[in-house]
């Protein structure tokens, strides 16, 4: 049996979604209007998503005008806890949403 998955909900450019160990099992990312992207990543400190590609959770999203992608990620879905090296502490969030984007993530608490 799976943990108790939550959906996490933004459309800030940069936002802190959870602090601590969790897993991404999926996401969904909805343009209201013109095309964007955004990252979903570890953070680098209790308040501050990571900017780096290299922290082994580095996620690009990319999204069509007026279009939703979405995202299931299968099994134990991804590990966002503090990794040897890569610079990241225990937590999710998103950088770079550049287009207003909504943002769910379903995440593990």
């Amino acid at each position: 049996m799976k943990s108790d998955v939550k959906p996490v909900v933004t459309s800030s450019a940069n936002a802190v979604l959870f602090t601590g160990p969790t897993r991404l099992r999926g996401y969904a990312v909805q343009s209201t209007g013109t095309a964007g992207s955004v990252v979903i990543n570890g953070l680098a400190d209790s308040t501050t998503v990571s900017s780096s590609t290299n922290t082994e959770v580095f996620i690009p999203v990319r999204v069509g005008a007026n279009q939703t992608e979405t995202l299931n990620l299968p099994e134990d879905g991804v590990l966002y806890a503090a990794r040897v090296g890569t610079g990241i502490i225990n937590g999710i969030g998103i950088t770079g949403n550049s287009a207003s984007l909504n943002v769910i993530l379903f995440i593990d608490k």
